[in-house]
Order: structure tokens, then C-alpha cells, then sequence
């Protein structure tokens, strides 16, 4: 499957592999180009046919294009799909990190499928209007009455709190997913992965939106990736106002209490945080236009960090303005995930002191 997408006034060809459902971004000649191999044309054939067509191709522009299709594993080499899968991660520089672990659970294309003919008014002008004034209603709220939010949410977090807070967790990361999923489908894609994650030690839950690399409009890419901390706004909101108006007392405020943690708290610290793999960053990454924005930040670092050891940095593969913005955000990611394991280990420190306490 195949789409054309422009970035940076720069055409694109979006190649979606059918067998490792993997994405590949090639410039739009380099497609016109491989387009053509069939195994059997030799190369300068290949070039004198597209030469006669318009722009100028050599045979070794022929060449270049097939090596680059063939370590991408993009050719048909007689390669079984566990090779192919090896030699794209390989290609793609992908490795395996103990802070971010993923593991898949079921496929929800159909159920997906079937929900959006019974959700689509959500996707409407009138809907969205009627959340935007929900969600400002609750935060003219928690201005206005700040004690009322922070009682509930401290009742979440002691005593009998803390079961409903694992709970409510439960179902808020549900909705948040298929929220991400519901939307990919709104706007033509597929949806064959969900599951379980550990990013940096905490438990998370993911849906495999990638066929929103196939959408052609940023616009629209954006929209499936904020569709979940959309969803989790709406919840807060909607705790938020009960909350204000019915004042329940015990378990209804310790559930609205967590409610309003694991939505709203976790949406502005988590989700919307661009410095972590998470729904903030591939809002920021369709923002920039800057694909693969975290490897090539890092590499960016790396070359940074060997100038000042006095070792060669290499070629610079950046110009000038994406590498002062890939820097910037390097030190940031990097700061930040830093801050973060400092305060999982002190927290959980702490549990465990006063666990062997109590014990």
C-alpha cells in the first residue's frame, strides 16, 4: 500500500510493508523508480524508459534505488518474514530497550469497525463545540473551587482509594485507546494491534495507529494522535462537573477523585509531554515535519558529546536549523527522562520502605 504525503513542500511516497505492516518514507522519484524493477529489465533499460519520460535517470541512480530498496528488505529476494522482519529492524536502527516494552494483546480492526458506525455523531462540529465548552465549564470550576478537586483526589489516594484507583485506571487507559483507534478508522486506516507497555517502569497501554502515516493530511494525523487525551479530557470534565454538583461523599469521591487523576493529571504530565514517546510527541513530530525526530536528536547528542571528547563527530547529516532544534530537544528528552527515573526510584524506594515496615 502506497500514498503520496507532502513535507516541507517536499513530495513523499508513504510505503506501508503488507507483511511486517512497517512504514517506509521514500522521496517520490526514488518510488517512480522502484516502480519498475521487476527482476528482469536490466538497469539501463530501467533509465533510458523513465529518461524518456521527463527527468533525466542514469543507471546508477537505478542502482542506488535497488540497494537502498534491498536493505530496507522492500525487494522480493525470496527472504521469509521473519528475515524481512530482522533486516528492517536492522535497517531502521531499532533496538530493543528495557524502558519501553511492549506487548500485544488482540487485534481490534472488527470491533473497531463496528463501534464507529455507533460513535461517529462524536466525530461531528457539534460535538467537538459541546466538549470545548464542557471541558472550559470544568476548568472554570477547578479555579473557582480548587479544595473540592484536591479533597477527591486525596481520597483516591488512601485507604480503600487505592483499589478504586487501579480500577478506574483500567478503564480511562481502555477508553483512551480505543478513542486513538476509533479516530485512525474514522479517517481510512487500520488498526490490527493493542496492548501492554512498560515505559520507563510505569505500566501503560498502546494501540498501533500507524496506518496514520498513510493519512495525507497533517491535520488529520494530528487528530488521531490527540483523539486519546481528547477522550481523557472529556471524562475529567465530566467527573469534574458531577463532582461540583452531586458532592457525593466515600467511594462516589474517591471514583471521582481517580477519575479525574488518571485523566486530567495524567493527560497534561503524560500523554501531552512531548519529551517522551507518547501522544505529545507525534503531535510535535507532524508539527516540525521533522520524522524520526527522537533517534535523529540523539544522534545529534552523540556528535555533540564527541566533539567535546575530541574524537571526530563525523558529517553532519543536519542543516544548521534542524540541528540547533534537534539539540535543543535532545537536552530536553534526555533531561527529562533523567528527572523521571530519579523520581520512579525514590518513589519506589519509598513503597518498599514502608512496605517492610508494615510487614
Amino acid at each position: 500500500m502506497v500514498r503520496e504525503q507532502v513535507l516541507r513542500n517536499t513530495t513523499f511516497t508513504i510505503i506501508k510493508d503488507p507483511v511486517t505492516r512497517r512504514y517506509f518514507r521514500v522521496p517520490a522519484a526514488a518510488w517512480r523508480i522502484a516502480r519498475r524493477f521487476d527482476s528482469k529489465t536490466p538497469v539501463e533499460t530501467v533509465a533510458l524508459e523513465l529518461s524518456s519520460g521527463g527527468d533525466p535517470v542514469t543507471p546508477d541512480d537505478v542502482l542506488d534505488v535497488a540497494t537502498r530498496f534491498e536493505r530496507l528488505a522492500l525487494l522480493d529476494t525470496g527472504l521469509s518474514p521473519a528475515q524481512v522482519r530482522r533486516a528492517q529492524a536492522a535497517a531502521s536502527g531499532e533496538r530493543r530497550s528495557v524502558f519501553y516494552l511492549k506487548r500485544p494483546l488482540f487485534d481490534p480492526d472488527r470491533v473497531l469497525a463496528r463501534m464507529l458506525a455507533l460513535v461517529r455523531p462524536l466525530f461531528t462540529w457539534p460535538a467537538m463545540l459541546a466538549l470545548a465548552v464542557l471541558v472550559l465549564f470544568a476548568v472554570i470550576l477547578h479555579a473557582t473551587y480548587p479544595g473540592e478537586a484536591a479533597g477527591a483526589v486525596a481520597s483516591a489516594l488512601h485507604g480503600s482509594g487505592i483499589a478504586w484507583l487501579y480500577a478506574v485506571t483500567a478503564v480511562t487507559l481502555t477508553v483512551h485507546e480505543f478513542a486513538h483507534g476509533l479516530t485512525c478508522k474514522r479517517f481510512g486506516g487500520e488498526v490490527h494491534e493493542m496492548g501492554v507497555m512498560l515505559l520507563y517502569f510505569m505500566p501503560c497501554a498502546y494501540t498501533d495507529i500507524s496506518d496514520a502515516y498513510l493519512v495525507p493530511r497533517k491535520r488529520d494525523r494530528i487528530l488521531i494522535t490527540l483523539a486519546g487525551s481528547v477522550a481523557d479530557l472529556a471524562l475529567w470534565a465530566l467527573a469534574t462537573a458531577v463532582l461540583y454538583f452531586a458532592s457525593p461523599g466515600g467511594t462516589g469521591e474517591q471514583v471521582l477523585g481517580a477519575l479525574m487523576l488518571t485523566t486530567g493529571f495524567r493527560t497534561v504530565a503524560f500523554n501531552l509531554n512531548p519529551l517522551i514517546r507518547l501522544d505529545g510527541y507525534f503531535v510535535l513530530v507532524d508539527l516540525l515535519e521533522m520524522p524520526n525526530l527522537r533517534v535523529r536528536s540523539r544522534a545529534v547528542l552523540a556528535r555533540r558529546v564527541a566533539r567535546w571528547a575530541g574524537r571526530p563527530p563525523g558529517p553532519a547529516i543536519e542543516n544548521a536549523r534542524d540541528g540547533r532544534v534537534l539539540e535543543i530537544y535532545g537536552w530536553l528528552s534526555l533531561a527529562y527522562v533523567v528527572v523521571l527515573l530519579l523520581v520512579t526510584a525514590v518513589l519506589t524506594g519509598r513503597w518498599l520502605a514502608g512496605f517492610l515496615e508494615s510487614g
